[in-house]
């Protein structure tokens, strides 16, 4: 038999392992289970979208998740794939003093109504005025002025932070050089309140509030995945051929295809 073909049956097993469901299995970082929807951005799987396009997660050091959202990180805490919920924190919490009353945060999170992730019912938002020119705190009584942020050129400014449901856009009345408006767990920043209804001291740690986090919600195609992982097959998604969307895919070991995987003769596919 001359040597090329030979060569085709090893090509052929190359190019089915290549594309076959291995690659979409559960992955491990930092402790925590990476699974559909969610899939990692570093792993041989990326080639593959094994999960919601835009879900994709960095393992750094393989000891930290990260999820990058538009322009920004938040670093993972938990998923509860039961409850369909991510929990984060922002990742500029990473390099600030946990303990420090005037955390430094630098991104506002901003999520679509058609995003894959959504804030949950838990989540509640602070806001946190930068150096501010004029006293904030004189017409916002619910405005915290916050210690330990340094003071602005020769002393003129200062830093707060609003509990409120309040409208960032009337910081600007104040000459505030950076608003950011943060996600926390509502039940948290009760706790930052008095018994009394009254406002939080301003040396109080926001920075470990900020730390514990707040959870997104996320919408699986459950009807579609549950066929494919009955038949052994991992759910993920890939690019359509002939446009840009993004199609659903069960992977199996034989290779993928738009539904569930083949079992054999005389085994049911539901």
């Amino acid at each position: 038999m001359p040597p090329l073909l030979l060569l085709l049956p090893v090509m052929l097993v190359l190019f089915l392992a290549a594309d076959a469901s291995p690659a979409c299995r559960n992955s491990t970082c930092g402790g925590h289970t990476v699974a559909y929807p969610f899939w990692l951005l570093n792993s041989y799987a990326s080639a593959f979208d094994c999960g919601y396009p835009g879900l994709g997660l960095l393992c750094v050091d393989n000891t930290t998740l990260i999820l990058p959202f538009r322009t920004h990180e938040y670093k993972v805490l938990d998923i509860e794939y039961g409850k369909q919920t991510i929990s984060l924190t922002d990742a500029d919490m990473e390099y600030s003093n946990t303990n420090s009353s005037c955390p430094h945060l630098h991104a506002n999170l901003t999520i679509d109504d058609n995003s894959w992730l959504q804030l949950a019912s838990s989540d509640s938002n602070i806001t946190f005025l930068y150096n501010c020119k004029n006293n904030t705190s004189l017409s916002l009584p619910s405005a915290v002025k916050l210690t330990g942020c340094g003071a602005g050129p020769e002393h003129i400014s200062s830093s707060y932070v609003f509990l409120d449901g309040w409208i960032t856009g009337e910081a600007y009345d104040y000459e505030c050089e950076t608003v950011v408006v943060a996600p926390v767990i509502d039940a948290h920043k009760k706790a930052m309140v008095d018994a009394h209804g009254g406002l939080p001291h301003a040396n109080r740690s926001f920075g470990e509030m900020l730390s514990a986090g707040f959870e997104l919600t996320y919408s699986a195609h459950s009807d579609k995945c549950g066929k494919c992982e009955r038949t052994k097959g991992w759910c993920g998604y890939r690019h359509n051929e002939t446009s840009t969307t993004m199609d659903f895919t069960c992977f199996c070991d034989e290779g993928p295809t738009k539904s569930h995987c083949e079992l054999g003769p005389g085994v049911s596919n539901y």
